[in-house]
């Protein structure tokens, strides 16, 4: 008498020699795909520049400049940021950067010498990096500007240059390429259409609401710093618009760091910093974020935390960058499969 096969468990069998042997060549396939994401990279990069610079490149179309015109007006302006803060901005940054790390150190002294704590690790650390800053900032003058290490550097100089050339190609196609996408959505599925375009708005309105609230940070907290005297203004001011993309956490790291080097200098100006450190990111939170971001992104607290907690523990900083992006993208998914995902749920409940 024959047995009959059990089909499900030969299924099962087959797929864990699978997983088992692609564990064994792992070396094998992730050095392939190691490689196949640095090509594609570049032009990933690209593809999100040109996407998050496309909104000013249809506020000019919008106003009837070419757009010819309008894109070398972006490009421009963007060489013009960028050529300037190269220039004026990096070289103070480093020399702030390295004055931070001194009295980083100073602070780690005091307190060993006051509470007898063993502050060896810290300080080794501090010089360390320190080390590494001087040396950096040498090369920077020796060579003349920051280009020359660049020159240095043919891999990255080459990406630079196809990421930026993409970019203007991308930018110069978004229309067409935003527009033959709405039409194929619309064509085969009308609901991908309408979620396509809810994510689309969604992103951009954060991209945009990102954008201006970042460089509202630096100018203000450069400001609020440099008025009381504070030798680190520009560092922290750079700190606060960068962690800006860091929701709760970012604006205690830069605010920590203020605190403690001016623990170190003065009394006066520790006061003072804590004064700034209290009061402005309570402005930020209730009255300038709110005005900028309107009701748009609104994300619970929670949810949030989690999502830059979980981002940052699977894939570092760049996790932490993409938490609130990728949060907003699923809650997009769920809210326009919100009646189909009940129905499923409710259809599971009476199975059980």
């Amino acid at each position: 008498m024959k047995k009959n096969v059990n089909y499900k468990y030969l299924n099962l069998l087959l797929i864990l020699g699978v997983v088992y042997l692609l564990f064994l060549m792992k070396n094998l396939w992730l050095g392939a795909v190691y490689k196949i994401f640095g090509i594609i990279l570049p032009f990933i990069i690209a593809f999100g520049i040109s996407y998050v610079l496309y909104p000013f490149l249809k506020f000019l179309m919008d106003r009837k400049i070419p757009k010819t015109i309008a894109i070398f007006i972006i490009i421009a302006t963007v060489l013009l940021i960028v050529g300037l803060t190269t220039y004026y901005v990096v070289p103070l940054f480093f020399n702030q950067l390295v004055n931070l790390l001194t009295n980083l150190g100073k602070f780690s002294t005091d307190i060993a010498t006051k509470y007898g704590v063993d502050t060896k690790m810290i300080n080794d650390t501090i010089n360390q990096y320190s080390a590494k800053i001087i040396r950096a900032i040498g090369e920077v003058l020796s060579s003349g500007s920051i280009f020359g290490i660049l020159s240095k550097s043919v891999d990255y100089l080459s990406k630079f240059i196809i990421i930026f050339i993409v970019s203007v190609y991308f930018l110069a196609d978004m229309p067409n390429i935003r527009r033959k996408l709405k039409n194929y959505l619309f064509k085969t599925s009308k609901k991908k259409y309408h979620l396509i375009s809810n994510i689309d708005k969604e992103i951009t309105s954060y991209l945009k609401g990102l954008g201006i609230f970042m460089v509202i940070q630096f100018f203000e907290y450069t400001f609020l710093f440099l008025i009381i005297g504070h030798p680190n203004f520009l560092l922290l001011g750079v700190l606060a618009c960068i962690t800006t993309v860091i929701p709760y956490f970012g604006g205690i790291i830069t605010n920590v760091i203020a605190l403690l080097i001016a623990s170190v200098i003065s009394p006066k100006l520790f006061v003072l910093t804590l004064v700034i450190t209290f009061v402005f990111p309570n402005v930020d939170g209730y009255i300038i974020s709110p005005k900028i971001y309107g009701k748009t992104n609104q994300l619970p607290p929670l949810l949030t935390i989690f999502a830059v907690f979980a981002g940052g523990a699977l894939l570092g900083f760049i996790g932490i960058v993409i938490a609130v992006p990728l949060t907003i993208i699923i809650l997009s998914i769920i809210r326009s499969y919100k009646n189909e995902i009940s129905v499923k749920i409710k259809n599971v409940k009476e199975k059980i």
